[in-house]
């Protein structure tokens, strides 16, 4: 029977987790003080509440904070191999360490403890760069070779965890969180134009660009190479492959991705503390369950939230799954009585951050560590299986392109006037648009889509501070992957959501909202072999019969009715609109228009007062806009980011 627990927004103590920050000076006047490790290594103390371990190395100054998962009573860092050639900080898990643990001994390494960090260092020191191709896990480490001088820094193939770095004069910089470059003093908070642009049209910051002009995050699937010689050396070690339409059996590749996923999920129960899995009810949340009570050996245990509006709760197609494969399963439900947490959220976000899914990612991932230490969840699917709408409003949008263009004008202006009428104005108003759209070619079409907050023409209009850089230049070089000329439009659109939106929003809401509760979690669809499988897969099989996930779905048939598979696709969505009409109306009109807001420096008054008022009197739906600004006011005040900061990067 599922476990009711009513959730309030509310403030609530905070737990610690796994991080690490790192100087390397390259003079003696780089030698960081002790007073300043210090400080960045508080910063980032909610990462690691089990172990602080410091060490100074000769030019280099390490602080670690761990959560520990494996071999609980080894593992400490910042760990040094045997002979002390080097020296190393790692985050993250190496799910198949056991494996190159035995191909290292075979070598005739000799290992003193079972941690995944003794075999990643001693892999690195076999084989160099070429051992990252060996891992499956998640990670970002860096390793100080002390006999070469040089410092290596790498992040896991899909950026599940986090690596900023920046350089001064006289010294570099590495951290886990950007918070612990600015508690360091080394950065000035100058705010990036192309960071905040991407930000008020897409809702997160995407690149290896931080919201810090000074700061940049090292790209998924990166190796970084520091050294006073040589400066800041990044290059890439692994990439998602490009999609190819090469394979359209669909048989032989639903049961490759399902064994595949299996392993994977396999790989990732390796634990020496409690585990459970998140359970949406989605499809992919559900697959994981499904192929978890197959392998695990064991009774698990599931984790839902939802909310009272019922056309966004998720929670009966939960208990079904958790019912049908016999979970011990804990649901909570979501209600916006106060929003204290808010800043919360805002401040482990580490850089503006506006998906809305954060909210209940936050409390889900609070509310499950009171059981368990580490959760399994079906993040990726939608990435790597095709699950997004945007994939069949493709074609939809190609069927469009097809009606001549003085009839669909005609159709968008009868639509746009038959809002006068009432009924659903805001359903007829997206479809005038969509069909608007459709007049776009493929990479402005998936383009505007994917500015949510505000698209470029209509963010020209309202902020001034921001129209220079609001540009089609400006959005090539953020959606680069789309004008690939060697990529079809469906192609290229998956290789951009799995190199920039699954890292800089998905991954990064995962990480920083669970990481803030001590919680590991875990994402099987994101195992390389499943990814460079299934981007050799085509679209037609993939997108067979107009269904996104085809393969997914029809690998899961011996575990779900047909009803359960094939329904709409749901979504984490949160039920802002209702929220900002009702619940929220009064808090976000007063902070967004109150004197101090630091969001009228970029979008003018006149404009917000607009947009507030459309909203709140059901004109159109500006909810996301509401809350990526709300969510940047409080970015601002957490990290006390003034109006000078910005307009001077405007």
């Amino acid at each position: 029977m599922a476990e009711r627990l009513d959730l309030y927004v509310t403030s609530n103590r905070l737990r610690p987790m796994c991080g690490f920050v790192i100087a390397y000076a390259k003079n003696t006047a780089g030698l960081l003080p002790q007073a300043t490790l210090d400080r960045m290594d508080k910063s980032i103390v909610h990462r690691g509440p089990d172990e602080h371990g410091q060490r100074k190395v000769g030019p280099v100054s390490i602080g670690h904070r761990r959560l520990a998962i494996i071999d609980l009573k080894g593992g400490k860092q910042p760990m040094t191999s045997r002979d002390g050639r080097a020296w190393i900080a790692f985050n993250g898990e190496i799910y198949n360490y056991r494996e190159v643990k035995t191909e290292l001994e075979a070598l005739g390494h000799d290992f003193q403890e079972n941690s995944d960090t003794e075999v990643l260092l001693a892999a690195w020191l076999q084989w160099g760069q070429a051992a990252l191709n060996r891992l499956n896990g998640m990670f970002a480490f860096a390793i100080y070779d002390v006999k070469r001088g040089t410092l290596f820094a790498a992040r896991d193939r899909f950026g599940e965890k986090p690596l900023y770095y920046c350089e001064t004069h006289d010294a570099f910089f590495i951290a886990s969180e950007l918070k612990a470059l600015l508690a360091a003093g080394v950065v000035e908070k100058r705010i990036d134009k192309s960071a905040l642009y991407s930000f008020f049209t897409l809702g997160y910051v995407v690149g290896g660009q931080s919201i810090i002009s000074s700061v940049n995050k090292l790209r998924p699937g990166c190796l970084l190479t520091l050294s006073p010689n040589a400066g800041a050396v990044e290059t890439t070690w692994w990439r998602p492959p490009r999609p190819i339409n090469e394979i359209d059996d669909s048989d032989t590749v639903i049961d490759q991705s399902i064994n595949l996923l299996r392993d994977s999920i396999r790989l990732r129960l390796i634990s020496d503390v409690p585990l459970g899995f998140f359970l949406s009810g989605g499809v992919d949340s559900s697959a994981v369950v499904a192929l978890a009570a197959e392998v695990a050996g064991r009774r698990i245990e599931t984790f839902s939230i939802g909310f009272e509006e019922a056309s966004y709760d998720e929670r009966p197609y939960a208990r079904f799954v958790a019912e049908r494969f016999g979970t011990r399963h804990h649901e909570f439900v979501l209600r916006p009585q106060s929003v204290d947490v808010l800043e919360r959220i805002a401040w482990h976000a580490d850089e503006p951050f506006a998906d809305p899914a954060a909210l209940p990612t936050w409390f889900l991932s609070e509310l499950t560590r009171k059981h368990v230490t580490v959760a399994l969840s079906g993040d990726g699917g939608d990435e790597i299986f095709a699950g997004y709408d945007v994939y069949r409003s493709y074609g939809l949008s190609e069927q469009v392109r097809r009606v001549p263009v003085l009839m669909r004008q005609l159709i968008v202006a009868g639509l746009r006037t038959s809002t006068l009428l009432g009924g659903d104005s805001l359903k007829r108003l997206r479809l005038a648009r969509n069909i608007e759209d459709a007049a776009l070619e493929a990479p402005d079409r998936f383009i505007a889509k994917q500015q949510t907050i505000f698209r470029r023409a209509f963010l020209n209009e309202v902020s001034g501070n921001l129209a220079a850089i609001a540009s089609a230049q400006t959005d090539r070089r953020i959606f680069a992957e789309l004008f690939a000329p060697d990529l079809e439009p469906l192609g290229a659109i998956a290789l951009w959501q799995q190199t920039a939106s699954l890292p800089d929003d998905m991954l990064l809401k995962v990480d920083r909202m669970s990481m803030a509760h001590s919680l590991e979690v875990r994402t099987p669809f994101l195992d390389h072999r499943l990814c460079e499988l299934m981007n050799r897969v085509s679209f037609r099989t993939k997108l067979r019969g107009g269904r996104q996930k085809f393969v997914l779905r029809k690998g899961l048939e011996r575990y779900f009715p047909a009803e359960f598979l094939w329904r709409a696709k749901h979504g984490f969505t949160v039920p802002l609109p209702y929220w900002f009409k009702e619940d929220l109306a009064d808090f976000m009109r007063d902070r967004l228009l109150c004197p101090q807001a630091i969001t009228q420096h970029i979008v003018k008054r006149t404009a917000l007062e607009r947009i507030i008022t459309e909203h709140s009197r059901g004109r159109r739906d500006w909810s996301a806009t509401l809350w990526a600004m709300l969510m940047f006011d409080l970015w601002c005040r957490c990290y006390a980011i003034k109006a000078e900061n910005i307009l001077e990067a405007a």
